[in-house]
């Protein structure tokens, strides 16, 4: 069975694009985090959902006229890992 997660809620979160950067301030832990594509694609397209890493990049495959393949799949698991000691996103 593949590994669900679920994005903090956007409610918490202050997101604010700038240029090729998104900065994300959470306001839980005070602390501002700068992310770059595809992270704000991947919390937007999860909502407020749990999702697997192939439920993402199916989702953002639709959202961004991407091929869905093995490689998306990948990249998305490769974010979460990354969002989750970020503490952004959670394994639920």
């Amino acid at each position: 069975m593949s590994q669900l997660y679920r994005a903090v809620p956007s409610d918490g979160l202050i997101v604010h694009p700038l240029d090729s950067m998104t900065l994300i301030f959470q306001r839980s832990s005070g602390i501002t985090h700068m992310v770059a594509d595809p992270v704000p694609a991947i919390l937007e397209v999860m909502e407020t959902d749990c999702l697997t890493a192939n439920d993402i990049a199916a989702r953002l495959s639709n959202s961004y006229d991407l091929e869905e393949d093995d490689d998306t799949a990948d990249v998305v698991l490769a974010r979460l890992e990354e969002l989750c000691s970020l503490a952004l996103v959670e394994q639920v």
